[in-house]
């Protein structure tokens, strides 16, 4: 259907089906903007978390070539344990 035939000759239901489908056509567009906003949200915060692990390491003090790394589960106050990310209380 060309611009021609909707304007000049088309009767109320060739643009009732034109419109439906405009309609549509936008709505399809509508939900993949809120897709990709929703997966632009996830990559921002991503982003933040990567941000704030580098400066958090790069914040740490050398340890230099003789000291010991601190092992994971027995750092921190007592009685306290790291647990995979989780802190429990002995």
């Amino acid at each position: 259907m060309s611009r021609d035939d909707l304007t000049l000759g088309a009767g109320p239901a060739q643009l009732q089906v034109r419109e439906e489908q405009i309609v549509a056509q936008a709505e399809a567009a509508r939900d993949e903007i809120a897709e990709l906003t929703a997966r632009l949200g996830e990559l921002d915060q991503a982003t933040d978390h990567m941000r704030i692990t580098r400066k958090t390491l790069l914040d740490l003090p050398d340890q230099g070539a003789g000291a010991r790394p601190v092992r994971s589960g027995t750092a921190g106050p007592p009685g306290l344990q790291a647990d995979h990310g989780r802190v429990r209380r002995n």
